[in-house]
């Protein structure tokens, strides 16, 4: 065709679409959400890739340069920017310490690292401090610590100031948005720390780091804070509490000309020290100049990267072909309401590509203005949610990302798939004879044979191509894309059958309606009518297919998961027991028990817990262990015995055998794996450590083997918790320096108490013992999914849409005959029972297949992931309440729907021949 009958065409078509208002916003509706939806999500992609000089600015700050103690007396290796990868070189047995290690071991590092920068670089900490327990009017909260000027600007761009003011005084903290939420505490408020209880803090100010808007801080002006809580936990708590050493850092501000290039940095490597640099970062070295690139064992996982980019690619696919599915029948009604004006076009000397050109012409013309207003839509819906979009991802943006090229291919893509939609109606318009269309008489085809024939091989093909790479093909072989073989042939499997039970719909929807012979006459016209016109109920059905074929998957997916989850969840007690973990004794520990006992009624008998420690001199002790012929793996705790009482046999390893009862009371040690216990019926303490030799005293073995007579309670489940119990009185009985130290009691009640009770009842325990923590069994506790869920409310959505847009268009499509029916003198509610029945069958048919279909790829998907080393066997587990929902209830609510929205009466139309 010429370009001018090209501009006629979309001339006419711009016309048609003015015409019909209402098609054409459904039609530019369709187009724009998608294109809205990807144009959002690449605004916001661009917009978190940070710059170099914005990656580094959330490193250093204002400063020049940040300088952290990885290992002061070792070699490190880093990666330009440091918090991208570091660790320090194991040092060879045979190499002597270089003198920069022993320069750094013996050096104050202060003094050290001015020696390595420019001369008049200035230094200011920025170590973070200890993690500790802040008061709350809940009770406690968690929360890290550090120290900042938060009026210096060289903390700008690290640490930002975003609401009230920056402490000034003593006792003043600022504090992050996460700890006010999660605290529920204010401006203005107090909070006091665990070891500083006589100290309150005021709440000045918010803070944020740029990069992790999550974060639970409190930030205290220098020297106020890290000092005086690291001194107060290191002196209150016992050595299994003892606060982390934290890795010290200084920012660095150089002076006016002076530089830090990568030789800088290896001087501080060798020392044991990292520097990132902004003048490395915006210039970094190649990277075959950098050795971390090459002796790092870089073995992060893929696999959550990899299932973001399936998901996306799935979703943005499934989207575009919804719209192709759900525009084209739109286009098709549009073709067939103006089939006497594409009649006469052909009458007056029109050919047919002109008579196409026309319809193609609707989808070019409604597709761009769907593609710009969906850009421009989306654009500007990120540039209003922006404060929400960065608190739900937890980063601010590096900047606001706009980039022309992209959301000219998204427009692209968005006006590709409007005539994509187009395509096949143009091509019927054009087949379509001048006579038929000007006496309003189509002649109706039967579906092609070899096209369902052709369906059939494929979702065959595509179903055994799916299984057979889950099952046969070699894990970890190099695909595409970044995929490996297995999930490529798995997903090209899962398309190809997708496919081909796409080619089969209209075959389905034709025997549908030959199956319509003997139901009364509402149900067989409502039939009859979607077989006849399945250019319009096809795709309908195609599309509720593809969108429920996609949740089924990944709700099948995720319920699998969450079942082989369930299956090997290892609990740490009985379902609903209470423990209490404390490593205090005596009178303060008796408190606490009573304390609890007083917040949580009905617990029950208490069992005290404790280890059995082998004392082999004063003031030391090691944990007792029991001998094993092989390594266990799965152990819950680590190999250890326990000391208590018949309660701790019952509410810790919920054992009920009187056997192991009395043998318990009569003081013998009671053993739950049978492979501890050798053939003599004993089994082999190991005691390690020797001590201290006091003149004249004989050492002690720093290893010590003891068989001891046991009482085997065989008990796989038990034998993960400890190896074994015994009364904490009978250990005297044993002669070999063994005692028991206290860890805590265990009660188990009928019910576990609630998430509030236990908050409460810890706020109560830790204000007697700040180290001291309460937990509750509570079972597997499965994760909320929130892909499964919007993809269970986008198939609803889709499915409801669709049916409803297929019926619409019926609806318009029959006015003729609707009328004639209505003169005939056919009831009312003839026309609602069409309606209803017509989005039912879509919406049924649609979901049926969608289902099906959806266990194609979530089995092969499963049974690719299962088989590895240490997995159990693949569990193949259906979300039957989703597909209750999706199959059943959706089409029954969508017919319902339908048939109330539709109106009894029809306007009598007039005979225009």
């Amino acid at each position: 065709m010429r370009l001018g009958a090209w501009r006629v065409a979309l001339r006419i078509a711009r016309r048609d679409a003015l015409r019909a208002k209402g098609r054409s916003a459904l039609i530019v509706a369709m187009i724009a959400l998608p294109v809205l939806g990807v144009t959002g999500a690449d605004v916001v992609h661009r917009s978190g890739q940070l710059s170099p000089a914005e990656r580094v600015e959330r490193v250093v700050g204002g400063a020049d340069a940040l300088v952290a103690s990885l290992d002061p007396g070792r070699p490190v290796e880093q990666a330009p920017i440091a918090e991208d990868g570091a660790f320090s070189v194991p040092p060879r047995p045979d190499q002597p310490p270089t003198e920069e290690q022993l320069r750094a071991a013996s050096t104050d590092p202060v003094t050290l690292i001015g020696s390595l920068l420019p001369p008049g670089s200035a230094l200011t900490p920025a170590r973070p401090g200890p993690e500790a327990g802040a008061t709350s009017p809940e009770g406690l909260v968690r929360a890290l610590t550090t120290e900042a000027d938060l009026g210096d600007p060289i903390w700008r761009g690290r640490l930002d100031l975003v609401e009230g003011r920056a402490p000034s005084a003593p006792h003043e903290v600022a504090a992050t948005r996460a700890f006010l939420d999660r605290s529920g505490l204010g401006l203005g408020a107090t909070t006091t720390l665990q070891g500083l209880e006589r100290t309150p803090y005021t709440v000045t100010g918010v803070v944020e780091h740029p990069g992790e808007l999550g974060r639970v801080e409190l930030v205290a002006r220098p020297g106020e804070l890290i000092d005086p809580l690291s001194t107060a936990l290191a002196a209150a708590g016992p050595a299994a509490e003892k606060p982390p050493a934290t890795r010290s850092g200084w920012l660095v501000r150089l002076p006016s000309g002076a530089i830090l290039d990568w030789a800088a940095v290896q001087r501080f490597n060798a020392h044991g020290y990292t520097l990132t640099a902004r003048s490395v970062a915006l210039d970094p070295p190649p990277e075959r100049a950098v050795p971390y690139y090459r002796d790092s064992f870089r073995s992060s996982d893929p696999t959550p990267e990899r299932n973001t980019r399936i998901v996306v690619a799935t979703v943005s696919g499934l989207a575009l072909l919804e719209v192709a599915l759900l525009a084209g029948p739109a286009f098709a009604v549009g073709a067939s309401r103006s089939r006497r004006q594409l009649a006469l076009l052909g009458a007056a000397g029109g050919s047919r590509a002109h008579v196409g050109a026309v319809v193609l012409g609707g989808g070019a013309v409604l597709g761009a203005v769907g593609a710009v207003l969906g850009v421009a839509l989306g654009t500007a819906a990120v540039t209003v949610l922006r404060p929400v979009i960065e608190q739900v991802g937890g980063a601010r943006f590096g900047h606001f990302a706009v980039r022309p090229l992209d959301l000219v291919a998204i427009a692209g893509i968005g006006l590709f798939t409007a005539l994509l939609a187009a395509a096949l109606p143009a091509v019927q318009a054009a087949r379509r004879s001048v006579t038929a269309g000007l006496t309003g008489r189509d002649t109706v085809r039967g579906p092609s044979r070899w096209i369902t024939v052709a369906g059939v091989a494929l979702a065959a093909l595509g179903a055994g191509l799916a299984m057979y790479g889950a099952s046969a093909v070699p894990r970890d072989q190099p695909g595409a894309g970044g995929y490996d073989t297995r999930m490529l042939t798995v997903l090209g499997g899962s398309v190809t059958a997708e496919l081909g039970l796409l080619l089969c719909t209209p075959m389905l929807v034709a025997l549908i309606g030959r199956a319509a012979g003997r139901l009364p006459l509402g149900p067989r016209l409502a039939l009859r009518d979607s077989a006849r016109h399945r250019s319009r109920t096809a795709p309908a059905v195609a599309a509720v297919m593809a969108a429920v074929a996609g949740a089924v998957a990944i709700g099948v997916y995720h319920t699998s998961t969450e079942a082989a989850n369930r299956r090997d969840y290892e609990p740490e007690a009985p379902y609903g027991a209470v423990q209490l973990i404390s490593h205090q004794d005596g009178p303060r520990l008796a408190e606490e028990r009573a304390e609890l006992e007083k917040q949580l009624a009905g617990l029950g008998p208490r069992g005290d817990l404790n280890e059995v420690d082998y004392r082999f001199c004063d003031n030391c002790s090691s944990t007792v262990e029991l001998k094993h012929p092989v390594v266990r793996h799965g152990l819950i705790a680590p190999p250890h015995l326990a000391a208590g009482d018949v309660n701790v046999l019952h509410n810790m390893f919920e054992i009920h055998d009187p056997a192991a009862e009395q043998a318990l009371a009569a003081g013998k040690l009671l053993v739950f794996d049978r492979s501890a216990v050798g053939a003599d019926g004993r089994a082999v303490l190991v005691l390690r450590g020797g001590g201290p030799v006091r003149p004249g005293e004989v050492p002690k073995p720093d290893l010590r083997e003891v068989p001891v007579d046991v009482v085997l309670v065989d008990d796989p489940a038990a034998a993960k918790l400890a190896q074994g119990l015994v009364l904490p009185a009978a250990l005297p009985g044993f002669g070999l320096d063994l005692a028991a130290r206290s860890t805590g009691s265990v009660w188990l009640p009928a019910t576990p108490p609630d998430r509030k009770a236990q908050q409460r009842a810890e706020a109560a325990a830790v204000q007697l013992d700040r180290f001291a923590r309460l937990r509750v069994e509570r079972g597997y506790e499965p994760k909320s999914d929130a892909l499964t869920l919007a993809l269970t409310g986008f198939a609803g959505l889709v499915v409801l849409g669709a049916a409803g847009i297929a019926t619409g268009l019926a609806a318009a499509d029959s006015r003729q005959d609707q009328a004639t029916l209505a003169a005939v003198g056919a009831p009312p509610r003839i026309r609602r029972t069409m309606a209803g029945l017509q989005c039912a069958l879509i919406a049924l048919l649609g979901a049926l297949l969608g289902a099906v279909n959806g266990f194609v790829p979530a089995v092969g998907l499963l049974k690719s992931r299962g088989g590895g080393f240490g997995a159990g066997p693949t569990l193949i587990t259906a979300p039957w309440v989703e597909l209750l929902l999706i199959v059943l209830v959706l089409p029954v609510a969508a017919g319902l729907v339908a048939a109330a929205s539709t109106r009894s009466r029809v306007p009598l139309g007039r005979r225009l021949s």
